[in-house]
């Protein structure tokens, strides 16, 4: 199964930005350059180090033209196709009161109910509409929704009831100082309304906690629940290591991360779609994924330096060097025939003719090899190879 990651924070992006009746404060408005940036950078990186993000959705997707902007038409819908992207619609809600009940847990949960909030096609539909018509003609709008539905996720009913009983387990058990609140000598039932407050932050953290479990997904919007529960949180909180991991790689190799890559690089999002499908690159991120979750005190640079060592290709087996001694013998029969039989019937220009085709033929079948990776073992190297080449165009 691939790694997903759950990423919140573009949503909040283009809520700030995006939404025409909030106004847009003169420091928001500064910052947007750098946000965008920032946004774009860290997308391009998830997208190259993690199988699938899951955006997160409220309500009208306005993050689909957002993406759409951004990485253009066609990246954005082989994207699709590779099932690199997805969404969440974010249903679950956690208040609480804001006046004094003595005796009763100030939380309550719940569940957005309007077809904005809660119907993926409705989502899609309205957020559709905030991209003019000419950007998308009728038909190509129809074929986009279908295309989005499928990859819409809506999380369990119970969610918002489950993370607000694992917010009161944790503040009698005193575990929500991870989370910035302390319930030394409190007493859940008699908060008053800046601690309710305090103490609904927790739960709506939490939130997003148990939905990573559920879907076995990670995220990097909120680290401090990881120490939470140490057993249940340790699987999420490993993938949570994966960038670092690749920034070490890359320095090893002389690369800089990928969000300063992106920064480098001319139109990068055009060329991610092809290259995150590459064999390669899948096997990159598997590697990475697992070299990253395999113990607390892995060296992942001995890791990364024996896995390059031990690779073996398929040329160099018993079975590959029979291979490479017949197809090798059979590119020089082919060539020689072509020469053979050129010579015999015509001279001149048509010889010259015979040997470029013949010639087109011997290396197109040996580039196969090359490309596919026969002629040597698949290594995490591979990954920063194509890397340099993209650099280089």
């Amino acid at each position: 199964m691939g790694q997903t990651v759950f990423y919140p924070g573009l949503n909040d992006f283009c809520r700030t930005y995006l939404v025409t009746n909030r106004i847009v404060t003169p420091a928001e408005l500064v910052q947007y350059p750098v946000r965008l940036k920032e946004e774009n950078a860290s997308i391009f990186e998830q997208l190259m180090l993690f199988d699938k993000i899951s955006f997160k959705v409220y309500g009208e997707n306005i993050l689909v033209p957002f993406l759409i902007s951004q990485l253009g038409q066609d990246a954005f819908e082989s994207l699709l196709e590779q099932e690199a992207i997805g969404f969440t619609l974010w249903t679950p809600v956690v208040t609480h009161f804001v006046q004094d009940i003595p005796g009763v847990v100030a939380l309550q949960s719940g569940t957005q109910s309007s077809p904005a909030h809660s119907d993926p096609e409705m989502s899609i539909e309205l957020g559709l509409k905030w991209m003019s018509k000419d950007q998308l003609f009728p038909g190509a709008r129809r074929r986009l929704i279908r295309k989005l539905v499928p990859l819409y996720n809506v999380p369990s009913p119970n969610l918002s009831r489950d993370a607000v009983g694992m917010t009161v387990s944790a503040f009698n058990s005193g575990k929500l100082d991870a989370l910035n609140f302390s319930s030394s000598g409190k007493d859940i039932q008699n908060l008053t309304l800046p601690e309710r407050k305090d103490l609904c932050r927790c739960a709506t953290e939490l939130l997003e906690y148990t939905f990573l479990l559920q879907h076995e997904m990670t995220s990097f919007s909120n680290k401090q629940y990881f120490s939470l529960f140490d057993e249940s949180a340790s699987k999420v909180q490993t993938q949570t290591k994966i960038p670092a991991v690749f920034n070490r790689l890359a320095r090893l190799e002389g690369f800089p991360d990928l969000r300063a890559l992106y920064g480098e690089l001319n139109d990068p999002f055009k060329r991610l779609p092809q290259l995150r499908a590459k064999r390669s690159s899948a096997a990159f991120r598997k590697w990475l994924t697992e070299t990253s979750s395999s113990g607390k005190d892995v060296d992942v640079t001995k890791e990364y330096v024996d896995a390059i060592a031990e690779s073996k290709g398929f040329f160099e087996t018993k079975k590959g060097k029979l291979t490479k001694s017949v197809v090798m013998t059979a590119i020089g029969t082919g060539i020689g025939a072509l020469i053979g039989g050129a010579e015999g019937a015509v001279g001149g220009a048509a010889v010259g003719k015979t040997l470029e085709v013949g010639a087109d033929w011997a290396l197109d079948l040996i580039d196969e090899f090359l490309i596919s990776g026969l002629t040597k073992g698949w290594s995490p190297r591979m990954f920063f190879d194509d890397l340099g080449r993209l650099r280089e165009r």
